[in-house]
């Protein structure tokens, strides 16, 4: 008697029963919201032998107009994409692929699918069939083009007026004695409310844009060889006039002559990050400390230390996530975008680093980050 060869055919209208597990799987496979094919490649054209309803209700077809025919069928007469090229290649090959196709509905809507497609082996190691899992993810890039678009208007039509602006601004303050002189001392206070406004909107423009590129692995680090006692003189250089605003002081604690490997815009934009964010916490007449030491295994510390309010411990984990400040009166009251420390802990993890805050409430606040010396591999 010649055993016969289990049938490559799926037909999942089964006439017996089947076994308990295959039916859970073809009721999951059946209830499925994703689109689900499986192919024949034994068949000329390695066609579709099964469909469910999920892959009915996105292409718009019925079962009969779907089974038996290859899978290009969706692409009508778009198909000189070079992703199909790609799928040829990896169905040829047999190996698992996930590639983005324009597709077309029965009545000839276009709808992008993003399509993974992976080999099944029977228990001898061949190839059976290939099962195709279909994705509608029009919507998904039809939002991530209008926020592109977002940022891009953020880029060019607010940041360049805004420049221009501040740059006027920035000449009438430097004439403030004329203009009081002239006109009063309150023209003059508040054309330089203006400038400080000014500069707040560019920053937060700079930190969105600073953001996206983080998102898009777009933020590229241009390392140099550079002395930290001079990084942090120009950090506190950076923050005077809002230091000397709030009646802050800023103290350093002396740390040698230590040199680092990095970034120095970058390393030098989260130092001012945790400056001001510290200054801003701060009452009048208390002091601001940055403290720089060098640890073991070649790493460098540096160390923002407030004698603020504090922070609770179920605030700081929260604090470094996107736009995200703590919920109080006071926080609100400060102001801010929420961006300041996110940004920060990414530009500090981008170098291989590591952020922390210690703080207890009632007793200041700490924040420190940690780099080495020298870039690790990259």
């Amino acid at each position: 008697m010649v055993k016969e060869e289990p049938s490559s055919d799926y037909d999942l209208s089964l006439e017996v029963e089947p076994p308990p597990a295959l039916e859970a799987l073809l009721r999951a496979v059946e209830a499925a919201r994703n689109g689900i094919v499986l192919t024949d490649p034994g068949r000329d054209d390695n066609p579709i032998v099964y469909a469910n309803p999920s892959f009915l209700e996105l292409t718009g077809y019925s079962l009969p107009e779907v089974i038996g025919k290859n899978c290009r069928f969706l692409q009508g007469s778009d198909n000189q994409q070079d992703e199909i090229e790609k799928l040829r290649l990896a169905i040829a090959q047999e190996k698992h692929i996930t590639v983005l196709l324009r597709n077309y509905t029965k009545s000839g809507v276009l709808f992008w699918n993003e399509l993974t497609v992976s080999p099944v082996h029977n228990e001898r190691g061949q190839l059976i069939n290939f099962i195709g899992i279909q994705n509608d993810i029009s919507a998904r890039l039809e939002a991530d083009t209008r926020i592109a678009e977002f940022y891009s208007m953020i880029s060019h039509e607010l940041r360049t007026p805004l420049s221009s602006i501040r740059a006027s601004l920035g000449l009438l303050d430097d004439r403030a004695e004329v203009i009081t002189r002239h006109t009063g001392a309150e023209n003059a206070h508040l054309v330089s409310i203006a400038l400080r406004n000014t500069d707040r909107l560019i920053r937060l423009i700079g930190d969105i844009i600073d953001i996206r590129k983080i998102e898009l692995g777009k933020l590229e680090l241009n390392y140099t060889r550079f002395g930290v006692n001079q990084l942090v003189r120009d950090s506190i250089s950076e923050v005077s006039a809002l230091a000397g605003q709030s009646n802050v002081e800023i103290k350093v604690e002396p740390g040698g002559r230590l040199h680092l490997t990095a970034d120095r815009d970058r390393i030098l934009q989260v130092l001012v990050n945790l400056l001001a964010n510290a200054i801003k916490f701060s009452e009048p007449g208390k002091t601001v400390s940055v403290r720089v030491t060098s640890l073991p295994r070649s790493t460098i510390k540096f160390e923002v230390i407030d004698n603020g309010p504090g922070i609770a411990a179920s605030d700081a984990r929260s604090l470094f996530v996107k736009f995200k400040q703590l919920d109080s009166s006071d926080s609100r009251r400060k102001g801010g975008s929420g961006l300041g420390l996110a940004i920060s802990r990414s530009l500090v993890e981008m170098h291989g680093g590591a952020i922390g805050v210690n703080s207890r409430v009632g007793e200041g606040s700490t924040f420190w980050f940690t780099l080495a010396k020298q870039p690790r591999a990259r």
